[in-house]
């Protein structure tokens, strides 16, 4: 029986969005809602428009807050939770400690069907454009094919995520306007080849110049440099990162700039991420950002970003964080008690998410004069203060001294480091003066930093250690870091976790390096034994001491096994796809089923 290569998100998962995340995804894009497709989509504005609403996509990634009662969450905070970097710190009664027993093919939970759900629509958009691209009326091929060069873009880059987090999915490569339910699992690696081919092409017709939030040739030299590393073409991959490197006028920041520059307290790795400076057009390394700003139609996410709610410690907990003499140490009341200035200054963090031993301690250890780990961009917890004032039930003889650590009985999710410069934001038009979590700032999703990195590994994979090892350097130098010889893949790793935190994808990127090792029978590593045996999870069990321990926390255990390299592919999309074949991931109910693909 032939199989029909050419699916469509599973209708049941557009339903199910459709009910539960009607507020987070938009799955009528603006363009369409007033005006038949037939009529609009027939010309370049018209095909312009769907691809704001596919570089809209891209933003509910980054934004909003965390997943709560059906309220849209910012599900970049997973990529984090389940690496070596981090975990959750929330309650395993809102989110997954045990991904053993909380994360299955029928778990309802953010994690998986958020990202699942924003994929699939960002492949639906892009095919629309595809599809009609032919259709429609254009002044010269050019004009054509840069349209089709950007559509490329965003289905590769959903697709980048989907055969990361799933494996093998359905292949989507046209817009289908009836209902189907006979779709089959494709090979992640026939999807690879697919996406770096058009790649291949859009990187020849991509502007650019392009204005911030749009989509330009490095961004797409970029993204197909990842594809590259993931199919194992190593030098391709260093020829399109060098290519992004030199011939589009980028270059990383090694001086002061922006809205900051004159201040002589700050440095170039603080300007980097100052709210004003990301878009900014003195800012050369910005290579692809998103944009959220206070008042402008076209937000995703009413309050903007949610990181000072999601990474910052729940330090004003004042039942966990004790003074000596018994009282509750600190607060988040809003002015004008004494105290506010240090929620004013934190914001009132929720621990969504905690750091491992690894990126908080293990990373810094040759740290030297390196100004990511200075007082401008990193939080020592040590330097947290007592802010309950006595009229509140605080302390008076402890307020505004020191918190001492013995006396914090939560420490997991209370009383850790993190870096500032990611993760706190100041440019709050709606916060100030009352409990800041978050607000409006645009965020990178690929800067030139990473390229460097991302060409240093396919130069170690080359065994060409003397240009890894400079590539990492010109990183390293810029925040003035103790330079490093014959750098290794864990190096580069840990240069990742300290520069791009909060920028990578890194369970994803992990995944990515576990497949290839996989497939090029290195340590060990095979494909026919993935789910039991994988380069992800040893090196999670390794750098991550709270899955290597399975620490208890409040009534369950961090428990993570091999198979949890893939995520469970929701059971709806498996059960309403009669007349199809949609295969599980080994280790979760219903894999036993599963059948070759292609």
């Amino acid at each position: 029986m032939k199989k029909n290569k050419l699916y469509r998100p599973i209708l049941s998962i557009v339903a199910f969005c459709t009910v539960v995340f009607q507020s987070c995804v938009d799955l009528t894009p603006d363009p369409l809602s007033f005006y038949a497709p037939e009529n609009t989509l027939i010309d370049k504005s018209g095909l312009e428009a769907l691809l704001v609403t596919s570089r809209k996509q891209i933003k509910w990634e980054w934004f909003g807050d965390a997943f709560n009662a059906g309220v849209c969450e910012t599900p970049i905070v997973y990529e984090y939770a389940f690496s070596d970097v981090s975990i959750i710190g929330s309650p395993e009664t809102k989110e997954i400690h045990n991904l053993e027993t909380q994360l299955t093919p029928t778990t309802n939970a953010s994690l998986h069907m958020r990202y699942w759900d924003l994929s699939w629509n960002g492949i639906k958009y892009a095919n629309t454009v595809i599809s009609r691209i032919d259709n429609a009326i254009f002044n010269s091929d050019e004009e054509r094919n840069t349209i089709l060069g950007e559509a490329y873009f965003h289905r590769a880059y959903w697709y980048y995520i989907l055969i990361h987090q799933w494996g093998d999915v359905p292949l989507i490569l046209e817009e289908v306007t009836s209902p189907k339910l006979d779709f089959y699992s494709t090979s992640r690696w026939s999807i690879l080849e697919q996406m770096k081919e058009d790649m291949e092409f859009a990187v020849k017709w991509l502007p650019v110049s392009v204005k911030p939030g749009a989509v330009n040739r490095a961004a797409g030299e970029h993204l197909l440099t990842k594809l590259y590393l993931s199919v194992g073409e190593f030098q391709n991959a260093v020829e399109s990162a060098s290519r992004t490197i030199n011939d589009y006028g980028l270059n990383l920041m090694t001086q002061r700039f922006g809205v900051n520059a004159s201040n002589p307290n700050l440095d170039v790795f603080n300007d980097l991420f100052n709210e004003e400076n990301i878009s900014s057009t003195e800012n050369k390394e910005a290579i692809f950002v998103v944009q959220e700003r206070f008042g402008i139609q076209g937000n995703v996410a009413g309050s903007g970003s949610q990181r000072m709610r999601n990474f910052v410690p729940y330090w004003s907990n004042g039942s966990s964080v004790r003074t000596p003499d018994g009282k509750q140490g600190t607060t988040y009341d809003a002015a004008p008690y004494p105290g506010y200035e240090l929620l004013d200054s934190l914001g009132r963090g929720i621990a969504k998410i905690r750091p491992t031993n690894y990126s908080q301690y293990e990373i810094w250890s040759n740290a030297g004069n390196d100004m990511r780990y200075n007082q401008n961009n990193w939080y020592d917890i040590s330097r947290l203060w007592y802010n309950r004032p006595a009229s509140k039930g605080g302390s008076e003889a402890w307020f505004g001294k020191s918190v001492q650590r013995e006396f914090v009985s939560d420490t997991i999710r209370c009383y850790f480091s993190f870096p500032t410069v990611k993760v706190l934001i100041y440019r709050d038009d709606i916060n100030r003066g009352k409990t800041p979590s978050g607000g409006f700032t645009d965020s990178y999703v690929f800067r030139l930093a990473e390229t460097y990195l991302m060409r240093a590994e396919a130069y170690w994979w080359l065994g060409q250690t003397d240009r890894a090892t400079n590539d990492v350097n010109i990183i390293r130098s810029r925040v003035n870091a103790p330079l490093l010889t014959n750098v290794t893949l864990e190096d580069i790793l840990d240069e990742r976790a300290r520069e791009l935190y909060l920028e990578e994808h890194r369970k994803i990127e992990l995944t990515r390096i576990a497949f290839l090792k996989a497939k090029l029978d290195i340590d060990g590593y095979s494909l026919t034994n993935f789910s039991q045996k994988n380069w992800f999870y040893d090196r999670i069990m390794e750098k991550n001491n709270f899955y290597r321990e399975e620490y208890f926390y409040s009534t369950n255990a961090y428990v993570m096994k091999p198979y949890h390299v893939l995520y469970p592919v929701p059971l709806t999309a498996i059960t309403s796809n009669s007349r199809g074949h949609i295969n599980q991931n080994v280790g979760y109910p219903g894999s036993e089923t599963n059948i070759p693909v292609e």
